[in-house]
């Protein structure tokens, strides 16, 4: 499995790829709250005791404001990096599932002549592309050797048949087995 294609496109499955860019920016707000809330309990209360002290009330209002601004915007300025890292990080799943996808539904009409499934060096999945060659591999040729098997059994039905008009004097029993082949047949088809 090389690394002989590139995709252009990073947002290959746009719901799944959405779906991990929401959950991401969740867990990120819920750490800056969670971050937030632990720096105030554990310093923040200790501090401003402190501080008050030292500052006059306007002042200390001022440095606190000033501290919740840089905090929002060190969040704000993470946000857009973060979310661009998880749609990276999510195009090496989602790709490969839509290459898979399509694989696996040319396999499902019964076109089992592919070339091996290939997925990109940093993708993931590629155990399964992997487990996915393995059956291509074994089913084609079965599958293969039973559709020249159905076509040998057409064109022995068919022989029969011709032979059958020829002689009027056969029995039924020999059309009631040509008929149990012709049924047989398509059940295989």
């Amino acid at each position: 499995m090389g690394s002989t294609f590139r995709r252009m496109h990073y947002l290959t499955d746009m719901s799944l790829q959405l779906r991990y860019m929401v959950l991401t920016f969740l867990i990120l707000a819920a750490f800056l709250g969670v971050s937030i809330w632990v720096v105030y309990v554990t310093g923040w209360s200790t501090l401003i005791e402190r501080l008050s002290q030292v500052y006059p009330q306007g002042r200390l209002s001022e440095i606190l404001r000033l501290i919740y601004y840089r905090l929002a915007l060190g969040f704000l300025i993470l946000l857009p990096i973060s979310l661009g890292v998880t749609l990276l990080l999510s195009h090496t799943i989602a790709g490969p599932l839509v290459r898979i996808k399509r694989y696996l539904r040319l396999m499902a009409r019964g076109d089992f002549e592919l070339a091996p499934l290939a997925l990109r060096r940093f993708d993931e999945l590629k155990d399964v592309a992997q487990l996915i060659n393995e059956i291509t591999s074994r089913v084609g040729p079965r599958l293969h050797e039973r559709r020249d098997l159905v076509k040998s059994l057409q064109e022995t039905i068919r022989a029969l048949r011709v032979d059958l008009e020829r002689l009027p004097s056969a029995g039924q029993e020999v059309r009631r087995k040509v008929d149990f082949l012709v049924d047989t047949l398509k059940m295989l088809e």
